[in-house]
């Protein structure tokens, strides 16, 4: 399919194929630290490090982002970044952390979590529920109202950020009071209409989504990996309030919608924004009229299930 007659004018640069395979993971790795220190964000929004322990007792960081000199109790938003679980946060996660500070008034949490290929399942997942964990249990130390503690995440980000939501009765959490999942990946039904219509999507395509479940659950059987889906999982009694943001030509556009549903069937309070004319990962170009007009929406959830 043609994507760059289909997507929106500004996104058409942006609507190409990428590779994924360990020597792109690899190659990230390299080039991540001179990303990273070059990334220019808001002003007034300050940057510092936090370490913690997480999977296997390992240290790893995390960048908070505070508004101003804010040393009030502010809202806290734990930002779990995608990347199919090889990445490290893209300079449009940072500078969109950054936004969501500025604009939302919280104290946002972006871990540097453990990734592919060295750390597969569940090695994320352990640094995210530790870092989670570790904020909820010190509230006074890093100037949070641990009433008001949510989640976000993207892509395969976003996965993590809906089993916190799923689970933090079973982990004995604090309620996260909302979760915020941009093109989220909730599933693993390869037979979805979205998955097989847009399966050569720009950006994430089929082919490189079926080689990340491979990398990421190396030695599970289907079912396995299945039954830690979060569209598969129980929902606790209490959902948080939910924004769900899924992208038109994206493999992962269908199971967003029916993990939203699920969410509504069982009482939670879900705001849908189906953006058209992207597909996943179109915000890495930040600055298009798409991507601004549509994180000011979640800037707006982020307001409202803060008050």
């Amino acid at each position: 399919m043609k994507y760059k007659n289909l997507v929106d004018p500004e996104l058409k640069k942006a609507a190409v194929s990428l590779p994924y395979n360990k020597f792109m993971i690899y190659g990230d790795k390299v080039t991540h630290g001179f990303i990273s220190r070059l990334t220019k964000t808001v002003p007034n929004v300050n940057r510092r490090i936090l370490v913690t322990q997480g999977y296997n007792d390992l240290h790893f960081q995390t960048k908070i982002f505070d508004p101003g000199n804010n040393h009030e109790k502010l809202p806290a938003l734990v930002f779990i970044h995608g990347g199919a679980f090889s990445y490290r946060a893209a300079s449009h996660h940072i500078q969109l952390a950054a936004i969501y500070a500025a604009e939302a008034g919280c104290r946002v949490f972006l871990p540097d979590y453990h990734l592919l290929p060295d750390h597969p399942w569940p090695a994320a997942w352990h640094d995210c529920l530790a870092l989670y964990r570790y904020i909820s249990e010190n509230p006074d130390l890093l100037g949070i109202d641990e009433e008001k503690i949510g989640v976000t995440g993207d892509s395969a980000g976003a996965f993590f950020a809906e089993m916190l939501c799923s689970l933090y009765e079973q982990e004995n959490l604090k309620k996260p009071c909302l979760q915020m999942l941009i093109y989220p990946m909730t599933d693993l039904d390869t037979e979805q209409e979205s998955m097989r219509k847009y399966s050569d999507a720009p950006l994430w395509n089929l082919k490189a989504h079926k080689r990340m479940m491979a990398y990421y659950f190396p030695g599970m059987s289907t079912e396995e990996i299945r039954k830690l889906m979060p569209m598969q999982q129980q929902l606790p009694r209490f959902i948080p309030d939910t924004y769900i943001e899924t992208a038109e030509y994206d493999i992962l556009h269908d199971e967003g919608t029916s993990y939203g549903k699920k969410l509504e069937a069982a009482g939670a309070r879900v705001e849908f924004n189906e953006t058209a004319g992207t597909f996943h990962g179109y915000d890495s170009a930040i600055n298009s009229r798409i991507a601004s007009m549509n994180i000011k929406k979640r800037i707006a959830f982020l307001k409202n299930a803060f008050k």
